[in-house]
């Protein structure tokens, strides 16, 4: 699969970390290098690249077609462009000996690159097609596990301030019961990061069969969830993990699902006024 033009809207590096696990092994090791060392491989020759990747000429030939490259010689010019006009591509993971500061640090600054990161690659336009769909839904699922549970509840407490009737589901069993009861009507949102859990694959299969139209939000565009939800919206984290979870995937998905929020407001301004008045009122009340 080329994505030649995956490349071009947002840049050669974030799109090896977003196909990366789609590649084979071999492939894995070449795209893994070139993210720890850009600005080195852009002044090595292809069998010294191969040599310390572990890799040979072939592989990196077919890793820089997959990558959307021409070849290797356009791998590199791509590579050098994209680092003439860019700070660093990636943070370093938090290790043992870090101090509480230098932690801190990479924590708060992996974040931040995840947001920058996915405003590069966020497609407006399927943004746009799941907040329509989204607001003329019957009925909403969303389904999210393990670190990606935050996002499907964010989602949920979002789609009520819209007046959508949305419901996060974190129970493998449940999502699959409820989806199973889905009707063409309906839409379900998948959450995952990797876009491998196969939790939530099963779910969105069975809202599928039941006719509903899916929405994915993962990290890796050539995953299984975007291959097979309906209308696919990605973010671009750090791979590099800190205590077993992505350096800043939760902060990226929490802003797709509030640039979606806001899409939705801007579509049913007087609605969303409206619902946010009443709420205010009864809030107030109470709190009165």
């Amino acid at each position: 699969m080329s994505y030649s033009s995956l490349a071009d809207d947002v840049g050669l590096l974030l799109t090896i970390r977003a196909l990366l696990p789609s590649l084979n092994e071999q492939e894995q090791k070449v795209g893994q290098y070139v993210l720890d060392h850009p600005a080195e491989v852009v002044h090595l020759a292809m069998s010294d690249l191969a040599q310390l990747s572990s890799a040979s000429d072939a592989t990196i030939f077919r890793f820089c077609k997959k990558v959307g490259a021409d070849g290797y010689g356009d791998f590199k010019i791509r590579l050098a462009q994209e680092l003439a006009g860019m700070r660093a591509a990636t943070y370093d993971t938090v290790v043992a000996d870090d101090t509480l500061d230098a932690a801190v640090r990479k924590v708060i600054a992996a974040n931040v690159k995840a947001l920058e990161d996915t405003l590069r690659i966020l497609d407006l336009a399927a943004l746009e097609q799941a907040a329509d769909l989204l607001l003329r839904a019957r009925r909403v699922d969303i389904y999210g596990s393990g670190g990606a549970a935050v996002a499907a509840l964010e989602l949920q407490y979002k789609l009520i301030r819209v007046g959508v009737r949305g419901v996060a589901h974190t129970d493998a069993e449940m999502q699959v019961i409820s989806a199973t009861l889905l009707t063409a009507d309906d839409a379900a949102v998948g959450i995952s990061h990797s876009g491998q859990s196969q939790d939530i694959l099963h779910a969105l299969e069975a809202a599928k069969q039941s006719g509903a139209t899916t929405i994915g939000l993962t990290n890796h565009p050539a995953s299984p969830l975007a291959r097979l939800v309906d209308i696919r919206l990605h973010t671009a984290a750090q791979e590099a993990l800190t205590h077993g979870y992505p350096l800043g995937a939760r902060t990226a998905q929490v802003a797709v699902i509030d640039a979606l929020y806001t899409a939705m407001a801007l579509k049913c301004q007087e609605v969303t006024e409206g619902a946010q008045a009443r709420i205010a009122r009864v809030l107030y009340r109470r709190l009165g």
